[in-house]
């Protein structure tokens, strides 16, 4: 199925009122699907001019047009009533309490893809069956966004950049190919076995904490004159970074799967040029101009480091892989933040995974059969 075959024939939703749900929800429609929009009431003042237009303006390297939408409201029953595929491009806290919203009036075999994942899939699926719903669901994920982009003006958005190749996979992994069908014209979608491709593929993990971390001191007092790829990513910085891209890799090996290297994936996204890691993030056209963060509240750090780094590393662990880098990391952004992000983040027992062997989790990853449930399995 490509773009044409989609256009007439497809209706979907997307979650929430961001950047990349903007983004999302005006590209889709200016390709054709019918598009509802969802955001919660509390902060659907932000996007008050959506509401009232149903319009987005698309500018900027992925296309421009006025996208209008079919629905906009803060109404989740209404919206994604009949929807093939619901889009949810949020921040990892946003996971539990999406499931939780969505839970009761989720449809038979409809398809929920966030975007990006860092195994929040997992989560999604095991929130779901712990909220009641059992319905035939399948949960997919993604290993980045599609691009990059912001909101400049409200119903405005501008893309920077599109990704070369987006790593999706589902939860169960065997019905990977039935949403690979329905989402492959859509973006550059390039579909993995299991959610965990794409999870430990995801380079935010990977370089926000750490940028951010030890450049703690310039951010807070740089007034928001700060740019983590121009200024942030030096020869030392990007040396710690290398030795927790080594974790991930080693947990590749043990779970059976060679995960691409950090400037692999710097190359197959188009973010930046071969070379060392160091070379590829400072010749990088499109990361060094992206300014901030601009203060340690970020979500380089409120996000990557409780709902990505506590991911991986938990995964690490079960595999039996020593993770200091890692380890480090999240207790000194725990530090920062205030709070225990092992017990706060993505840990296996939001993931369903606690208790379970390696194996089992391989296992229950493939086929979607979680071997404590039983006949309770969806």
């Amino acid at each position: 199925m490509d773009i044409e075959d989609t256009k007439s024939s497809m209706k979907v939703a997307v979650m929430g009122g961001g950047n990349a749900s903007h983004t999302i929800a005006g590209d889709l429609t200016l390709k054709g699907l019918t598009v509802n929009m969802f955001e919660m009431e509390k902060f659907a003042q932000a996007m008050r001019t959506v509401f009232e237009t149903r319009e987005i303006e698309m500018s900027g390297v992925v296309g421009t047009g006025k996208a209008r939408l079919n629905l906009v409201t803060s109404d989740i029953r209404e919206a994604i009533a009949g929807v093939e595929i619901i889009f949810i491009p949020l921040p990892g806290f946003a996971v539990t309490p999406y499931a939780k919203i969505m839970a009761p009036y989720l449809e038979e075999d409809q398809i929920v893809l966030i975007i990006p994942g860092t195994l929040g899939a997992l989560e999604f699926r095991w929130m779901l069956w712990s909220s009641g719903c059992k319905k035939n669901v399948i949960v997919g994920e993604t290993g980045g966004m599609p691009f990059a982009a912001r909101v400049i003006a409200p119903g405005q958005v501008k893309t920077f950049h599109v990704r070369a190749i987006v790593a999706l996979a589902t939860i169960p992994g065997n019905k990977g190919n039935l949403v690979y069908d329905k989402v492959k014209g859509l973006y550059p979608f390039a579909l993995r076995k299991t959610v965990i491709e794409p999870a430990f593929g995801h380079l935010t993990p990977l370089l926000h904490p750490l940028g951010s971390l030890l450049n703690a001191g310039r951010i807070e007092r740089s007034h928001g004159e700060f740019y983590i790829y121009e200024e942030g990513m030096t020869p030392s910085v990007v040396k710690v970074i290398e030795e927790m891209d080594r974790e991930r890799l080693e947990i590749g090996e043990k779970l059976g799967i060679q995960f691409p290297t950090g400037v692999e994936m710097m190359v197959e996204s188009k973010y930046g040029p071969q070379g060392t890691l160091w070379e590829s993030l400072n010749g990088s056209a499109g990361l060094t101009p992206v300014k901030g963060p601009t203060s340690l509240e970020s979500r380089y750090i409120t996000e990557d480091i409780p709902y990505s780094l506590v991911a991986w590393a938990s995964i690490g662990h079960l595999a039996g892989v020593n993770t200091p880098i890692m380890d480090a990391v999240i207790n000194i952004g725990g530090a920062i933040m205030g709070i225990n992000c092992w017990e706060e983040g993505r840990n296996l027992k939001k993931m369903g995974l606690e208790g379970l062997t390696l194996e089992q989790t391989l296992t229950y990853l493939e086929d979607g059969k979680h071997p404590n449930l039983g006949e309770k399995n969806v």
